[in-house]
């Protein structure tokens, strides 16, 4: 058995795509963070927010009741299936895995 990565797909703060995202990263761009409070009493806390742009080109009526963080796996899956060249449906999908890795990085 043999295992290639043959593409890679990122939904982040910064945005989506590989390409996109590593160009900001070498310019030494950084997401911004936005401060929430409301819902949760006395104390505030920071998220940094996935651009709504990012996720525009990803609505399917089967995700329509998948969480956030679903939503973001499909995104980048299918982000990582175009950049190996494949669409989906038009290969064997015996032969092919996705595998999602999440990152938390502390504030």
């Amino acid at each position: 058995m043999s295992l290639a990565i043959a593409g890679m797909g990122w939904v982040t703060p910064l945005g989506g795509g590989v390409d996109s995202v590593w160009d900001q990263l070498l310019h030494r761009h950084e997401a911004c963070a936005t401060t929430i409070s409301e819902q949760f009493g006395d104390r505030s806390y920071s998220v940094f927010r996935v651009p709504e742009s990012v996720m525009a080109g990803f609505a399917h009526p089967r995700l329509r009741r998948a969480s956030v963080i679903s939503r973001f796996a499909a995104a980048a899956g299918l982000d990582a299936l175009r950049a190996a060249g494949l669409e989906p449906g038009s290969h064997d999908g015996g032969r092919t895995a996705l595998i999602f890795a999440i990152s938390q990085m502390a504030a």
